[in-house]
């Protein structure tokens, strides 16, 4: 059984915790932060200062999280089980945890998901207690949050995924099941920039490196580079004229690498894109890329790019070879054959 706080001071600090973890297992991105390898994102749904979180916070599976999955808020203890979709309990082993109720608000991803939730996501309701008597609300764990800060981030993650996969099976009532998928729309340009972001005992600043490397990639590749989106996806980069679907990473982990090439894989289907793009994993020279990677990409049909990082004063100087370049320039005739190329030093284009 697990047993409402009744102390709001209390209840405070487990939140605040939960966001710390969160924050800290995370990085920064545009609108938000992402966690690195799941495909989840979140923001602070606008309450509270860039780069911190208040007292709600808003869950996604990509960085576009106007319309995410699932919200989290930071529980009025005095509306005990009457109020916020979202409490804290302590349970009788005397740990802290995070609860969510199964109830999905309607939003442009799917209609409300109530009755079905458990069915639907796959989750099981944990008893709770109010003083003396049970709780008729079907409340579901998000978070253990006396666990250490990497499993807290997993257990959300893994809370997030069941409440994607509960929306996924709920059609909208404005979205026919024999409805013809729309055209991808085309995103707002990506920026560099440098990000304040909270920590414990202060901030820090982070740089926002993939931004400034599709903002030259664009410099260099003009109206031909878009980005593509559609129902809160959005790829790096597309060159249509040279059939080509770009992945920028800022890392060559296996994370980044797993991350890559789901998303590659998946963006065709989800944004309706052309068929038949070319799959490219744009990845800094530096650290290198690892030989069992490499070789797992091109398993897998993924060209594998790099590009250079410099400085220039405080800033970010990106470069890329110009064999890439002339690449996302030449017009295809048809679906070219796709080579990983190994790593190598980067040849610095010539910036016009």
């Amino acid at each position: 059984m697990i047993h409402l706080l009744t102390e709001q001071d209390e209840a405070d600090r487990a939140f605040r915790r939960w966001a710390d973890a969160m924050l800290a297992g995370s990085m920064p991105i545009d609108r938000g932060w992402r966690v690195e390898g799941t495909g989840v994102a979140f923001s602070n749904y606008g309450h509270g200062a860039t780069g911190t979180i208040e007292n709600e916070v808003m869950l996604g599976t990509d960085q576009g999280v106007r319309d995410g999955v699932v919200k989290i808020v930071c529980p009025k203890v005095s509306q005990t089980d009457k109020g916020k979709l979202t409490v804290i309990g302590r349970s009788d082993a005397g740990r802290l945890v995070l609860l969510r109720e199964g109830w999905l608000k309607a939003n442009r991803i799917s209609d409300a998901v109530r009755p079905k939730f458990k069915v639907l996501s796959g989750l099981e309701p944990e008893p709770v207690s109010v003083g003396a008597r049970a709780s008729d609300r079907d409340w579901y764990i998000v978070a253990d949050l006396d666990a250490d800060g990497a499993d807290i981030v997993a257990q959300t993650v893994s809370f997030v995924h069941a409440c994607a996969r509960a929306r996924a099976k709920t059609l909208t009532k404005n979205t026919p099941v024999e409805q013809e998928d729309p055209p991808y729309r085309l995103g707002l340009d990506e920026k560099g920039r440098i990000k304040k972001v909270k920590v414990t005992g202060g901030t820090r600043e982070v740089e926002d490196l993939q931004g400034y490397v599709w903002k030259e990639l664009k410099r260099q590749l003009g109206e031909a580079f878009q980005k593509p989106g559609r129902k809160g996806y959005a790829a790096d980069g597309m060159v249509v004229a040279a059939n080509l679907l770009i992945e920028i990473k800022t890392g060559v982990s296996p994370r980044d690498v797993y991350e890559a090439v789901g998303q590659l894989a998946l963006y065709p289907s989800l944004i309706a894109l052309p068929a038949g793009l070319n799959p490219i994993l744009l990845v800094p020279e530096v650290p290198p890329l690892r030989p069992q990677l490499a070789a797992a990409l091109d398993a897998v049909k993924v060209e594998v790019q790099f590009y250079s990082v410099g400085r220039v004063g405080t800033e970010p100087d990106i470069s890329f070879p110009s064999t890439f370049l002339t690449r996302c320039r030449h017009t295809a005739t048809s679906p070219g054959k796709q080579q990983v190329q190994p790593p190598r030093a980067a040849k610095k284009s010539t910036h016009t």
